[in-house]
């Protein structure tokens, strides 16, 4: 048995100026337009090139580690960095990434948090689940499919880290009711998920950086004027491997009947993903 590992995050607009509010009074909770689980899949040998590469960069720019945010804002460590040196350290990471090739697969779900309020019910949002859940159990039906289905070994498992945050005890339950259920046939690719941060798991980190660019990349088709992939994505396009899902309007509307009339326990919906192929026709991962 070969054991795989999944390092995910989450990213989010957590800033109420940054679009008007819908769905909610004045003065209520603010509700993300964009929500965000993402990571990388690999085997140990993998992760472990990529720990040690990682960190040597990080100590070779004198910062503890990497943070999407605060590299893009130039913020805490990363105060008065001329661009030139933020340019390179954020390539130099990608590199290492891109290296790996189809070693490395980004792993990521989406979704727009208004449509999913304004198109599902209450109770079919409760049989799914808070954004992030949605998000964090797709991710795993989708790597527990496709390992059921591509060249993995019968054996083969994969563990998860996840980043800390404020539903990580809600996120650890529902892998492991996955995992134990009778009636998803994928569950047995499933060993283990435990919360992490980036002090003990230099790879929440690599997790931090696709998370956030795919935060950005999906975060524009709400505006009026949406732009391609930022620079980082598009290097690594050709290079690792991808599998992500968006449940955007259209993808509601698709789900909403089987989701509000399904038998399940709150969290319980989990959505069964179509094989996917590359341009090639061949499968992925």
């Amino acid at each position: 048995m070969a054991l795989f590992w999944f390092f995910c995050d989450e990213s989010y607009d957590s800033d109420p100026a940054q679009e008007r509010m819908v769905f909610h009074e004045l003065g209520a909770a603010y509700v993300p337009a964009t929500y965000v689980v993402a990571g990388f899949f690999a085997d140990e040998l993998t992760w472990t090139d990529v720990e040690g590469r990682w960190s040597a960069e990080n100590r070779r720019v004198g910062v503890s580690r990497y943070h999407a945010a605060e590299v893009n804002a130039f913020g805490d460590e990363f105060a008065g960095w001329e661009k030139d040196k933020q340019i390179a350290y954020s390539a130099n990471l990608v590199k290492i990434l891109t290296d790996q090739k189809r070693r490395l697969h980004a792993v990521s779900c989406g979704i727009f948090s208004r449509e999913y309020e304004q198109i599902i019910g209450e109770g079919g949002r409760k049989k799914f689940g808070h954004p992030y859940i949605v998000c964090f159990k797709s991710c795993i039906a989708m790597l527990a499919q496709e390992m059921e289905i591509r060249n993995f070994e019968p054996e083969d498992k994969f563990a998860v880290i996840l980043g800390r945050n404020s539903l990580e005890n809600e996120a650890i339950k529902v892998f492991t009711e996955m995992q134990d259920n009778p009636n998803w046939r994928f569950g047995r690719r499933l060993a283990f998920c435990a919360r992490g941060n980036w002090q003990d798991f230099v790879p929440l980190q690599t997790a931090d950086l696709i998370a956030y660019e795919t935060f950005r990349l999906l975060h524009e088709k709400h505006k009026d004027d949406p732009k391609q992939a930022r620079w980082a994505l598009r290097t690594m396009f050709p290079e690792n491997g991808f599998l992500g899902h968006y449940y955007e309007a259209e993808t509601l509307q698709r789900i909403k009947e089987p989701l509000e009339n399904a038998a399940c326990a709150p969290n319980g919906f989990v959505v069964v993903f179509p094989p996917v192929t590359d341009s090639t026709g061949e499968g992925r991962p």
